[in-house]
């Protein structure tokens, strides 16, 4: 993908088979790993929950391990996360906690690996702590890795694929992109042009290639079947949209690319300038590559809100995570270029480099700050609703006795939450209330005027239990 001429790419090292592939791994990917895991894990000593789409995934893990998948209701299939929270049924209650640690090992992950590409490709020490630090800092990044969805994830297969690919690796890079296609369908055609770039320059067995491309679908489609009868119920459902969506703009193309440019900050503007002109002076294939790929991703996501998908923020979080570590890179590079004009520089390079890597990182992460104490607020009110309710539950009879009385209903955001502590399918949890009905009201945000589903039609019942969020009420006719 980086290198357009077949005789250079054969002489790039691979890692094609065996001991080989084995020595290609170096250590730093198993440390990058097991630290990644280990500081997400404590990132569980504060308030933690999923969120909508990681509850489900969760639910489904269960059920593909009793062999009773149902996928009528709920967001759209991803095949990766439901392979986690699969293993993770075995382990019961403790399943959401370990979801939640491979998804935010994931976007620590990603941190450390935007540092490493931006500094490969041309941004040096100083445009991989920018990189870094922007991306590490931005309020959807941590509000997204804090709920468990699989943006941390994708970022890290992406910027790994893209680190391995630059250091000849094509193999592992190959099988990191994989994973990305495994998480989002967007991600499908790059995958597949850098099949077809493995092939021509035969750096990969046809074999692997081939395979991988079956697979992938295969995993995307085939469950689905299983789960819904609809082998397409993926899309169909990422049609469905929720009010507020780019897709109910007058220009829904539009739309998304404002949502992308609100993501990015001032200085990081700037640096994507520079990363510009950084690809002019000096020539930089590479980084010329990744301009186009992270455009065009763009331009997809652009594309498919037009054609009726919702376009929401976490579907630009891949390239706008991409344009931020071209932005550190072009920024880092202007900073090195300058620190080379100083005159006895030299005798205090690593210190110079240093100071001006700090001062600049600081600077990339100053526009983030203000929107923190939101971003944390809304996690925490999220972090109560799940803890509250296992207590609730108990407190009103258990979930056997709530399912006696009558059919579950709650608000429309809390419907896997409630299904997963009830040990029911997501399409048994409904959002308006018919006696005979156990009705789950609750605040669904902090800044919710009311509780939610309404009372109407099953009248005031009896109260089961009630906390500051919850109300459980029984219309058991």
């Amino acid at each position: 993908m980086l290198v357009d001429e077949r005789s250079a790419a054969l002489k790039v090292p691979t890692a094609p088979s065996g001991t080989a592939f084995v020595r290609a791994r170096p250590r730093p990917w198993t440390l990058l790993v097991g630290g990644s895991l280990l500081l997400a894990a404590l990132t569980l000593l504060f308030p933690s929950a999923p969120t909508y789409d990681p509850w489900a995934w969760i639910i489904w893990g269960r059920e593909v391990a009793h062999l009773d998948l149902v996928t009528t209701e709920g967001p759209s299939w991803k095949p990766l996360p439901v392979m986690f929270t699969t293993v993770f049924s075995l382990f019961g209650s403790w399943s959401p906690d370990l979801w939640l640690v491979v998804a935010r090992a994931g976007a620590i992950a990603s941190v450390v690996l935007a540092y490493g590409v931006a500094r490969r490709v041309g941004g040096g020490v100083v445009g991989g702590v920018i990189a870094a630090a922007a991306l590490g800092i931005a309020p959807w990044w941590i509000r997204n890795a804090a709920l468990g969805n699989s943006e941390g994830l994708i970022v890290a297969f992406l910027l790994g694929a893209i680190d391995r690919h630059l250091a000849g690796d094509r193999r592992f890079a190959f099988l990191l992109a994989v994973c990305a296609g495994l998480l989002r369908p967007e991600a499908w055609p790059f995958l597949g042009l850098y099949g077809l770039f493995l092939l021509w320059t035969r750096s990969v067995s046809w074999k692997l290639i081939v395979g991988a491309g079956v697979g992938v679908l295969a995993l995307w489609l085939l469950p689905e079947w299983w789960g819904s009868g609809d082998l397409l119920r993926a899309a169909h459902r990422a049609k469905n949209v929720n009010a507020g969506a780019p897709t109910y703009a007058d220009n829904p193309a539009l739309e998304v690319l404002n949502d992308a440019g609100d993501m990015l900050t001032g200085p990081l503007m700037v640096g994507l300038v520079a990363a510009a002109a950084m690809v002019m002076v000096k020539r930089s294939r590479p980084l010329a590559w990744l301009i186009a790929m992270s455009i065009a991703w763009l331009g997809l996501v652009a594309y498919m809100t037009q054609d009726g998908f919702s376009g929401n923020q976490r579907y630009l979080i891949a390239p706008v995570a991409l344009l931020i570590v071209l932005g550190g890179a072009g920024a880092g590079w202007v900073v090195h270029t300058v620190l080379g004009w100083l005159r006895g520089a030299e005798t205090r390079r690593g210190v110079v480099v240093a100071l001006a890597a700090v001062v600049a990182g600081v600077g990339f992460m100053v526009p983030s700050f203000q929107r923190l104490d939101p971003t944390f607020t809304g996690l925490k009110w999220q972090a109560d609703l799940a803890d509250q309710l296992p207590g609730l539950v108990a407190t009103a009879g258990g979930a056997d006795a709530l399912k006696r009385c009558g059919n579950p209903y709650t608000g429309p955001f809390l419907v896997p939450l409630v299904a997963w502590h009830l040990n029911l399918h997501t399409e048994q949890v409904q959002l308006a209330p018919r006696t005979p009905a156990v009705v789950f009201r609750v605040k669904t945000t902090n800044f919710s005027r009311g509780a939610v589903p309404s009372l109407r039609d099953v009248g005031a019942g009896r109260t089961l239990a009630t906390s500051d969020k919850w109300r459980i009420v029984a219309a058991c006719g």
